[in-house]
């Protein structure tokens, strides 16, 4: 029982802390770029090219909006949108 009650927690912890960390850090850096802006394809052996272009998914900002605040920002739009 003692197992069942601890596992709760943890889970419910869990639940509660990824909105809040989504409210406070909405950005993450981006998958494709690393946060860099360009995107830097490679050759045949793996070496970045030189030719650097802007990253197209996160438009050379080099963040990206997270999953969590993501749901966050259409759910209120979506409010915004019946309420009026």
């Amino acid at each position: 029982m003692r197992g069942v009650l601890t596992a709760t927690a943890i889970t419910l912890a869990a639940l509660a802390w990824y909105p809040l960390s989504c409210l406070f850090h909405p950005l993450r850096d981006c998958w494709c770029c690393k946060g860099a802006g360009v995107h830097r394809p490679t050759d045949d052996q793996g070496r970045p090219r030189r030719i650097a272009r802007p990253c197209r998914w996160c438009k050379a900002t080099g963040k990206r909006w997270r999953i969590g605040r993501r749901i966050w920002n259409r759910m209120r739009a979506r409010h915004r949108e019946a309420t009026r």
